[in-house]
């Protein structure tokens, strides 16, 4: 087995000396057309260049660089140069609220400040009065009063460069915040050695992603999720197709051919939820033929989930409803092996509604305080609805009280410049990571809830939110689900519905029942408790911008009930004076 170098800095050199010509970055112009290569080679000099610039204008090992930039080749520019300067790197999200934005620059006080426009660095500069060199990397934009334009940078050709900075296996490559769903962002930093093993683990999860194979880079690179799978792609000499754009996501799918597709939970979602409405848009014969493979195709994948086999007339129709849905699975392109889904849990219905249409979807789990991913399922050894098995390195255990524990060499050792130890480790070195969860007879990871997010009714009754929203977002029309009423009677749910519901237009007496009725549907497997007793909807949807989601799409809940605490009283109070049988239903903005 060939032993990797244990920098981020070395490994791109080394791919660029075996993989020359090969792409590494694709992308398409701003103007649309043919998808542009960058290759290795290419990449590699571009870096050097870059990072003797950045040490020119002042960057000094270990000092910080951030970079609020879209999902875009110059990102990884940027983030390759700072690290072959020495320089740490810190992802900056526009969408992210100016509280937290302010919050990241006072901790890490950057050198370099890198942003798309000159907007963008205003905004920044007025948050953070710091000395920070600004670069602004849009083409039309004017080079900023201190600072420099990044396609100037790009573009230098300097005669000679003084031998570059070697980062060593030990130092910072990189400041990653929390999501600050519960509260402030807290940063944890992370070595190039803890990177590359986080790297090397999921490398060898799948074998069978290797060099030529196509990775997507479309999730917000300020987030060390999609930074990590494009060092998985640098070392298995994969070709990343940047998507700057995420509504161009599917448009771009079958041009791009994937191998494999990482994706968050809410694009799971959104994909499932657009498919099946545009099965409904077909003539009903068409309709009704493609139900009717779906069907069959869920047959056939559970009999081979469970290791049995199909009863005959599945069996008999199976390649005829393949031949049907392959219509449906070419929106992904016609190479994709597998995908996965992190950073939050998708329903066990969902999952086995992919693998019917002929999409594996594989789910992964891990922390920010962990930069290694816990568990994963592979291709030859998944159970939907688990999380999978531990990746090596990590070392599980459950606690007690059912919180899970990890040890092991990509766990943080404590918060960036917080003086005090760390809450969250124990003195054995395990990081309690907030979650209840149990371990089967297999090793398999099986989550039960946050900590932070179960709460008790008023009545003693302990409730665990996501079960409750997970039931409600079955429903065809619902976009998000929240479920609240932490020292409330009972839980109440708040709806936002989606946008193209037309049948929901008005919420009149008929609409109300129907509501009602589908979510008395939809929650009917639940423990009573678990029941709403009212419900909250809206048209507006949650959003990363108005503060609701995380960069990764995850629920801020104290955000959230701020939002809508007229409605989730006056909902309490309407349940109260309402007759048994009616379900009060608020509209709220």
């Amino acid at each position: 087995m060939i032993s990797l170098p244990d920098t981020i800095t070395a490994r791109l050199r080394e791919r660029a000396r075996r993989d020359a010509a090969s792409p590494a970055y694709l992308f398409q112009p701003e103007t649309g057309g043919a998808w542009c290569a960058i290759g290795w080679q290419e990449v590699a000099a571009t870096v050097d260049r870059l990072a003797y610039e950045f040490a020119r204008l002042g960057l000094s090992p270990g000092d910080r660089i951030a970079i609020m930039l879209p999902t875009c080749p110059e990102w990884e520019f940027c983030h390759h140069a700072a690290l072959a300067a020495g320089g740490v790197v810190v992802g900056l999200d526009r969408h992210d609220a100016d509280t937290n934005l302010a919050h990241i620059l006072l901790l890490t006080e950057p050198r370099i400040v890198i942003a798309q426009a000159t907007n963008d660095l205003d905004r920044l500069s007025a948050l953070w009065g710091g000395e920070a060199i600004g670069i602004v990397a849009s083409a039309n934009a004017e080079a900023p009063a201190r600072g420099r334009l990044l396609s100037d940078l790009l573009a230098s050709r300097p005669e000679t460069m003084p031998v570059a900075h070697v980062p060593q296996a030990e130092d910072t490559a990189t400041i990653v915040f929390t999501s600050g769903s519960t509260g402030t962002p807290k940063g944890i930093a992370y070595s190039h050695r803890q990177i590359t093993l986080a790297v090397d683990a999921l490398i060898a999860c799948f074998p069978s992603v290797r060099n030529g194979a196509r990775t997507v880079c479309w999730l917000p690179l300020a987030n060390l999720f999609q930074r990590i799978l494009n060092l998985v792609a640098l070392n298995c000499g994969a070709h990343s197709y940047f998507v700057g754009q995420p509504d161009r996501l599917v448009q771009c799918l079958p041009e791009i051919r994937p191998t494999l597709f990482v994706g968050v939970p809410r694009f799971y979602e959104k994909l499932h939820q657009g498919i099946v409405s545009q099965v409904r848009r077909q003539p009903l014969p068409l309709r009704i033929v493609v139900e009717a493979a779906w069907d069959i195709g869920c047959r056939h994948a559970a009999a081979l989930r469970d290791g049995r086999s199909a009863p005959p007339w599945v069996r008999l129709l199976h390649p005829l409803s393949r031949s049907i849905l392959q219509r449906i699975r070419l929106l992904a392109g016609p190479e994709l092996q597998f995908m996965v889904s992190g950073s939050a849990a998708l329903p066990p219905w969902l999952l086995e509604r992919f693998h019917g249409l002929g999409w594996l979807v594989l789910e992964a789990y891990g922390i920010s305080e962990n930069v290694v991913p816990m568990t994963i399922n592979r291709l030859d050894d998944f159970r939907f609805g688990s999380v999978g098995r531990p990746l090596p390195g990590n070392q599980l255990r459950i606690a007690d009280d059912g919180e899970l524990l990890v040890r092991g060499p990509g766990v943080f050792r404590g918060y960036y410049r917080d003086t005090a130890p760390a809450d969250s480790l124990d003195g054995d070195g395990f990081l309690h990571t907030g979650d209840f969860a149990r371990l089967d007879d297999e090793g398999r990871l099986w989550l039960e809830g946050r900590k932070s997010e179960i709460f008790k009714t008023s009545t003693g009754r302990r409730v665990a939110p996501v079960p409750i929203e997970t039931a409600l977002k079955q429903i065809d029309y619902v976009d998000h689900a929240v479920a609240v009423g932490r020292n409330r009677p009972f839980p109440i749910a708040i709806l936002t519905l989606d946008a193209q519901s037309e049948h929901l237009a008005e919420l009149d007496a008929t609409a109300r029942a129907r509501i009602a009725n589908d979510v008395a549907s939809a929650c009917a497997g639940l423990p009573v408790h678990q029941h709403p007793g009212a419900l909250i909807v809206s048209r507006r949807p949650l959003s990363v911008a108005d503060g609701e989601l995380t960069a990764n799409l995850k629920l801020r809940r104290a955000r959230i009930e701020e939002r809508f605490a007229a409605g989730i009283d006056r909902a309490y109070a309407d349940s109260q004076q309402a007759a048994r049988t009616t379900l009060p239903i608020i509209e709220m903005p």
